[in-house]
């Protein structure tokens, strides 16, 4: 009997040191965030165009006027090597006037200058230009109007149609091909012209508004 009593004690005892063992215990903390490549566009001079004033007399009657053409330069910068393209939007379309850009073949490279008291005032095409990275590769500008599934060279105009507009090199095995890159710097020549005299309000000012969203992606 006393024996009985003596294991069920021992047992007991044992059971008990076994929970306060267990009971000492720390956490392993795995952290951390996968973030995708982030690249930063900036233009000179803010990206703003500045024609400054133009005099109402400037404006030769019964024609469109065509103003000195500017450019501004682009740099991109990303966190780490990373492959982009570019798309550009016009938010002025509503004011676009067909035909009034002369040097680019179709109003697809016709971006809108704004409406005043419903005349509008004018248009704009953007040219690339040429363009360098951090690669030692010659870079050239080319395009895609099937979102990146083939390319074509000699992307100059900046259409705001269906296309988007990369940077890379031509390999003779697989054709023209992105690189990555982490910086870029390239220029963009703003050609723009105004509507004819008779067709805006000469009455009161008249500001020049054409505005344009560039959107990167990531190849």
């Amino acid at each position: 009997m006393n024996k009985t009593i003596a294991i069920s004690a021992l047992a007991a005892s044992l059971l008990a040191s076994f929970a306060v063992h267990a009971a000492d215990t720390t956490e392993l903390t795995v952290q951390g965030a996968i973030k995708p490549a982030a690249c930063i566009p900036t233009f000179s001079g803010g990206g703003v165009v500045d024609y400054g004033v133009i005099p109402a007399s400037s404006l030769p009657a019964g024609q469109y006027k065509k103003l000195e053409t500017r450019q501004i330069s682009m740099n991109i910068s990303c966190n780490s090597v990373t492959k982009i393209a570019i798309r550009l939007t016009d938010n002025r379309a509503s004011s676009r006037i067909a035909g009034i850009v002369s040097d680019v073949r179709s109003d697809a490279y016709n971006y809108g200058l704004g409406t005043v008291n419903g005349k509008n005032v004018g248009g704009y095409s953007l040219k690339l230009g040429p363009t360098t990275t951090d690669r030692s590769e010659t870079i050239h500008n080319f395009y895609s109007w099937n979102n990146g599934r083939t390319w074509q060279p000699g992307a100059f105009y900046l259409q705001h149609v269906d296309h988007i507009f990369s940077f890379g090199h031509y390999d003779r095995n697989y054709g023209l091909q992105a690189l990555g890159f982490t910086v870029l710097n390239t220029t963009i020549d703003v050609a723009t012209t105004l509507n004819k005299p008779e067709n805006l309000p000469l009455a009161q000012d008249v500001p020049l508004d054409g505005s344009a969203t560039l959107e990167m992606l990531y190849l």
